[in-house]
């Protein structure tokens, strides 16, 4: 099972600061990449191919938090979390605001791409305009919620940090319970983020 933390020199965290991520990321794909290989030796060019493409899987995976969530508790278990489908209770109304907000939107879109009128086109574009800002208010909300996520993995990180370089059984010992409860809302958030993102991105053309 790869390690993406280790292959970035980094200490298994819940959370990671994005600039020192970046600037590790950058440091060791620089080395890594190919272009950087001064020989026609192809099984060094192999292996430069081969490290700059783990250290870009590992970048691309601990940047995004649901996937970094996702890996940790997979190393910690020493398996892939299970998918879990239901909606925490706690999300309920966000599910139904959302949805409801969609639904709006889709049947806006619908009627506008039958509409082959200009001047009903046209007065259809204020209507689109604050849909759009219906949208942007709740996604603004949404990014809000996934920021008081990501202040909550900062808060687990210690409870690593104190197994650092420490014999014992790992999984009994740190709350990946907790951590998995969290890994579900950052994926429903992820989700009905991207749902939001496009249809903003449909309305304004």
């Amino acid at each position: 099972m790869a390690d993406h933390f280790a292959r970035l020199n980094f200490p298994r965290r819940p959370w990671l600061d994005s600039e020192q991520l970046q600037q590790r990321f950058h440091d060791l794909s620089a080395d890594a990449h190919p272009d950087q290989s001064h020989t026609d030796d192809p099984k060094a060019k192999a292996e430069k191919q081969k490290a700059f493409t783990e250290i870009n899987a590992a970048y691309q995976c601990l940047s995004n938090s649901k996937c970094r969530v996702r890996h940790l508790i997979e190393l910690e278990r020493g398996k892939t979390p299970d998918n879990v489908q239901s909606i925490p209770s706690e999300m309920t109304d966000w599910f139904m605001e959302i949805g409801a907000v969609c639904r709006k939107v889709d049947a806006f879109l619908t009627k506008k791409e039958k509409q082959d009128s200009p001047m009903l086109q046209a007065a259809l574009m204020m209507e689109g305009v604050a849909l759009n800002d219906e949208v942007s208010v709740l996604h603004s909300r949404l990014q809000d919620e996934l920021a008081k996520v990501d202040a909550e993995l900062r808060e687990l990180c210690p409870d690593w940090e104190a197994l650092d370089g420490r014999a014992g059984d790992r999984e009994k010992e740190l709350p990946l319970g907790k951590l998995e409860a969290l890994g579900q809302r950052l994926s429903f958030w992820a989700q009905w983020s991207a749902q939001l993102g496009e249809r903003s991105s449909r309305l304004m053309f």
